[in-house]
């Protein structure tokens, strides 16, 4: 499931806006352990022109688990929500999150989200702890398992609506400043990957990873590290 929704999804942006492919780093391959190889990441990471940047994580497992991450950041505050994808396959399980925040910005363009809420909101709703990022996703999320053929039509048709609102749009600095800070909420309070990305890459790693690969604030330049992942810190 995951590598056809991911293949149809990306299909869906290179038709939508123009998809430039960021140059490879330390972090494109990844494995936990090293040596044994349990776990296995692909990152790979986009500009869109007139939005933002795109990072997806393909993660396989030894134990048979398939996990698709998408993060969408309106890096320079373009006036969308940030939109969260997780995607889960285990066996017969199956999940979906498509996960949008405001980030406590008022005025976003969101119909199109609302309509296609309407499509999808009678799947089954997949059972999930709290967290406090739940309480702060817009109210249009769908969190849901279903068939195969249900959760990638979901996904599919989540992305190109959400792409259909970047021509509406515009930046806005406030929006912005509140996208780095819901950001830092992500990595002071945890988000969906903190758990796996600390595994990964320990605390200051995961934070790096945060800010220059999963939500990027445009022109925001981050301090030198020396254990950096062969990667540039101009974002």
């Amino acid at each position: 499931m995951i590598s056809e929704m991911k293949t149809q999804i990306m299909e869906k942006i290179r038709g939508a806006v123009k998809c430039s492919v960021l140059p490879e780093d330390g972090w494109t391959e990844m494995s936990f352990p090293n040596l044994i190889k349990l776990m296995k990441f692909r990152v790979d990471r986009y500009s869109l022109e007139g939005f933002g940047r795109l990072m997806t994580m393909h993660t396989t497992t030894k134990m048979g688990m398939e996990l698709l991450t998408m993060s969408f950041m309106p890096s320079g505050g373009l006036t969308v929500p940030y939109l969260l994808m997780d995607a889960m396959s285990m066996k017969k399980k199956r999940c979906v999150f498509v996960e949008y925040y405001g980030c406590g910005e008022e005025d976003l363009k969101s119909g199109a989200l609302e309509q296609l809420y309407e499509t999808f909101r009678l799947l089954p709703d997949y059972s999930e702890k709290p967290n406090w990022y739940v309480g702060e996703r817009e109210s249009y999320s769908l969190i849901k398992s279903g068939t195969e053929m249900q959760l990638t039509d979901m996904a599919v048709r989540s992305v190109e609506a959400y792409l259909s609102l970047i021509p509406q749009a515009h930046e806005d600095k406030e929006y912005r400043n509140k996208l780095a800070a819901f950001r830092q909420r992500m990595i002071d309070e945890g988000n969906p990957s903190s758990s796996t990305l600390h595994l990964l890459l320990g605390r200051t790693g995961a934070e790096r990873f945060m800010k220059q690969a999963v939500m990027p604030i445009e022109g925001e330049v981050l301090p030198q590290d020396n254990e950096k992942r062969g990667s540039r810190w101009l974002v």
